[in-house]
């Protein structure tokens, strides 16, 4: 079976996200979807799976034209997928998570108990995807990678009537049909090691199905990794129209997609990069003054102690990255220093006073910037708009900023929920840095973005840096922390020393 996509163009008040894309993939592939931030991938998933109509194109799978069909009807016909941001449901357990998705299509009634559903079924694709030991855990509380790991579940539990030749659909003794699995990057924000584990998971789903009844995957990522050793073919989306594809070894020799989109940390990805410095965790600033001293920090999430006796040091001027797994700990202490979330004990000291008693905005008044990962922007107002709301009515020259994030300056009158990823998180961090913060905590600045814009956001962190901002920053790209001053590693909670 195949997915054909033919002349799909999709148009947003003038501005042609997709202009004539056409291609096709078979049942038992799995295809990579590459491309810079804006390039019009997220909008390809949309109009695939019936999120967004297409405003001109055909959409064909498994034979039938189905660009008309609501996402439900296409999911009946076996199109599921993921999203960015995991979509979950955080109150309920894993496991009633999967037995929800697989309910539904048969319903429950007000009297009924979701527990006692689909229980064996949902087992089954828990175990499938590595996550029967976490069935009883609450999503809300599950480390990043597990909820994308939930999220693949759920996706798959979407076609569990299709795909599993053993219990075709009620009322059907047809064959089961094919499945067609898009997945909007699955691995962003995951460590080395997870990224790995998954994308083999997502590997072996279409390898696994392909002589059964067919699973066809198409996926994209802004890790290379994840896509050089992964794909069996790669698609590549430039300004809103295929200009590339072929495996994954023609495609990287491309000369315009290495121009556009791989630039030097798509070539590490490719092993061409030099060597990564092996820097060490240390906690001396080598003879900066010390800006942030963060002393025996502990923290609680409930009765759950998520960080225990965390020290660490930053000087000035210094570019320090956090780095460990999903769930080590890396957000909580930045939310920690920046005075959010959860019981704390403790010593924090930002700039010679002791702040750990003091509220959030007392510590951004005294000069603390922090980015979250998700970059909380004004989605309806205007990049200009963004940036000015921070300043509260006080005197800046928003140029000074602008120069720094220079793809900003012809988006001012842009809505921030119209821009690409990576557009999004230069303007959280414009917009921070127009409070005039002594010092950044930013939390994954670089997930989710394109290597040639990560590229661009590294340097204007290295232009901050010069200037004597102080940094910390938790971040799993290698290009960041090649360039740090220091890289300090969590695990479990812990400063590994």
């Amino acid at each position: 079976m195949t997915l054909q996509v033919k002349n799909l163009t999709k148009h947003f008040d003038g501005v042609h996200a997709l202009a004539g894309v056409s291609f096709e993939i078979r049942a038992g592939e799995c295809v990579a979807l590459i491309g810079p931030n804006g390039a019009g991938k997220s909008t390809a998933f949309a109009c695939i799976a019936g999120q967004q109509r297409s405003s001109t194109g055909e959409v064909w799978w498994a034979d039938e034209r189905i660009d008309h069909l609501t996402p439900a009807q296409r999911l009946r016909r076996g199109v599921t997928r993921t999203f960015q941001v995991a979509q979950t449901f955080e109150a309920l357990t894993v496991l009633q998570n999967v037995q929800l998705l697989l309910q539904a299509p048969h319903g429950l009634a007000t009297w009924d108990r979701l527990d006692s559903r689909q229980l064996e079924r949902a087992h089954a694709l828990l175990a499938r995807v590595g996550l029967q030991a976490l069935a009883a855990a609450t999503v809300l509380g599950l480390p990043y990678g597990a909820k994308k790991r939930l999220e693949l579940a759920l996706a798959l539990a979407g076609l569990a009537d299709n795909i599993s030749p053993k219990e075709p659909r009620r009322g059907n003794d047809k064959a089961p049909m094919p499945g067609l699995l898009l997945l909007d990057e699955p691995a962003a924000g995951l460590a080395g090691a997870e990224r790995a584990d998954l994308m083999a998971l997502v590997k072996s789903l279409a390898q696994a199905e392909q002589d059964a009844v067919g699973l066809a995957v198409l996926y994209s990522e802004h890790n290379m990794d994840a896509v050089f050793g992964v794909a069996d073919r790669v698609l590549v989306l430039i300004d809103g129209q295929l200009a590339a594809q072929g495996s994954p070894s023609e495609v990287a020799q491309n000369e315009l997609v290495q121009a556009r989109y791989l630039g030097q940390a798509g070539a590490a990805a490719l092993g061409c990069h030099p060597g990564m410095t092996n820097f060490g965790s240390e906690l001396t600033t080598h003879g900066s003054p010390v800006i942030l001293s963060v002393e025996n920090l502990n923290v609680w999430y409930g009765a759950a102690q998520a960080l225990f006796d965390v020290s660490l040091q930053v000087g000035q001027g210094e570019l320090v990255v956090l780095q460990g797994l999903n769930g080590a700990g890396k957000s909580t202490l930045l939310r920690a220093i920046i005075g959010l979330g959860s019981r704390a004990t403790g010593t924090i000291c930002y700039a010679n006073k002791s702040i750990s008693d003091w509220e959030p905005h007392q510590r951004a008044q005294a000069g603390l910037g922090y980015v979250a990962e998700d970059r909380r922007l004004f989605g309806g107002l205007t990049v200009q708009e963004n940036l000015r709301v921070a300043l509260r009515g006080r005197h800046f020259d928003e140029a000074r900023v602008l120069d720094l994030f220079p793809a900003l300056k012809p988006m001012l009158r842009r809505r921030a929920s119209e821009m690409s990823g990576g557009e999004q998180q230069m303007l959280a961090i414009a917009r921070t840095l127009m409070t005039s913060p002594r010092m950044l905590l930013l939390d994954e600045p670089c997930e989710g973005i394109a290597p040639v814009l990560v590229e661009r956001l590294v340097a204007a962190l290295l232009a901050l840096q010069a200037q004597g901002m102080s940094i910390l920053a938790a971040e799993q790209n290698s290009l960041l922390a090649a360039q740090a001053s220091r890289v300090i590693t969590l695990v479990a909670g812990q400063v590994k020393l």
